[in-house]
């Protein structure tokens, strides 16, 4: 890790995180209800952008409450939005790798034949953006194997092969053959997850040429690491999530076994997410309650939580935990960006937003304490 990075900047994130609570305090407050409905909204939510063919959709767009200004969020990202999913249901006591993983062999174009997966797909399977996912087909990866006696199913063990088959033919020791050269913290992120999930299917499918595959990886991922410092300025908003999604992936989950350097891949994530750089700007209501936060994600949020939880520091995770969920609306909604959905409307509610609510309420230990029967909930009406 290069030597210039500074101590987290807990002060900040303190101001953030008691500036954010709503009136009334509890873990959830006022404006979102508790916990247990919250994550009955979410489980709801996730009910509704899982298709009857098995496409998970990002947010859902066929539904009367989605703001009709939203860009069209129907569509499949598979790498990342299932393998969130199945760890996120797996934390609900929901095994749904069958499913969603059934959708991926028999319907993402090329899978079969390619064995990665590209980066957006229409819901009936053909590719809407065609470059290569190395970072999601390696948390994907992670997420089907992490728990190796959830991953016996022949379709978990279809998919794992052919994505971890296609991740080690390709590996030449330095780049991944037929995939573009990324560099910087794009490339540290996807030597990191790739070599994340090969471990993961080497240890569940018992295949040692997977591991071997991975040691070599991982030397590559130090080196890549090390040469991290401050993240650089970003010309695009669509750059600007590339980056950061990169960032955050290294924080967690691939920084699991990256020791010391954990907290301050964190450190980076935070600085690329924005949190170093200003303060909270929040429009308030006539109750004085936060209205919004604007231009942050409350995934993003989410993901930061449990990447600080990770590395053991629960105040600060805590912080970003209660700032994200200021962002829900009074039905329990994330949207993708905070803003003021009347002018530059986003979509909402956004599941990626909702599952790592999930894995960062489990982080911090809040689902241990809602009784099981607010794991689950119907559709809604219609």
């Amino acid at each position: 890790m290069s030597q210039d990075l500074q101590p987290d900047d807990t002060e900040a994130i303190e101001t953030a995180r008691v500036t954010s609570r709503p009136p009334g305090g509890g873990e959830t407050g006022s404006r979102q209800g508790d916990l247990v409905a919250l994550v009955g909204t979410t489980t709801r939510l996730f009910d509704e952008c899982l298709l009857p063919n098995g496409a998970l959709i990002e947010a859902p767009t066929h539904l009367p409450f989605y703001p009709p200004g939203a860009r069209d969020a129907f569509r499949c990202r598979p790498g990342m939005l299932i393998s969130f999913a199945i760890s996120a249901m797996d934390s609900l006591g929901r095994d749904l790798r069958a499913p969603l993983l059934r959708w991926i062999r028999d319907r993402a174009a090329g899978f079969a034949d390619d064995g990665l997966l590209r980066r957006a797909y229409a819901v009936h399977g053909p590719v809407l953006d065609a470059a290569h996912d190395v970072i999601g087909s390696g948390l994907l990866l992670w997420a089907v194997n992490v728990r190796p006696q959830r991953a016996r199913n022949d379709i978990a063990q279809e998919v794992t092969r052919g994505i971890a088959s296609a991740l080690a033919v390709r590996w030449d020791g330095d780049t991944f053959r037929d995939h573009p050269s990324a560099d910087g913290v794009c490339r540290a992120a996807e030597l990191a997850a790739a070599e994340l999930g090969l471990r993961a299917a080497s240890t569940a499918l018992e295949i040692a040429e997977w591991s071997r595959v991975a040691d070599g990886l991982r030397q590559r991922r130090d080196e890549a690491v090390g040469t991290l410092s401050k993240p650089a300025g970003m010309t695009s908003q669509d750059e600007r999530d590339r980056l950061v999604e990169a960032h955050l992936a290294l924080a967690w989950p691939c920084s699991n076994d990256l020791g010391m350097a954990q907290a301050g891949l964190v450190d980076l994530a935070e600085r690329a997410v924005g949190l170093h750089d200003r303060g909270p700007e929040f429009d308030h209501g006539e109750d004085g309650s936060p209205v919004h936060l604007t231009g942050l994600q409350p995934a993003e949020l989410f993901w930061l939580a449990t990447a600080r939880a990770a590395a053991g520091g629960t105040e600060p995770a805590e912080g970003y935990y209660d700032l994200g969920l200021s962002l829900a609306d009074v039905d329990g909604h994330f949207p993708e960006a905070a803003g003021h959905q009347a002018v530059d409307p986003s979509p909402k509610p956004i599941l990626l937003a909702h599952l790592l609510f999930l894995h960062a309420a489990n982080a911090l230990g809040y689902l241990n304490k809602i009784p099981k029967s607010g794991y689950t909930g119907r559709r809604r009406p219609a």
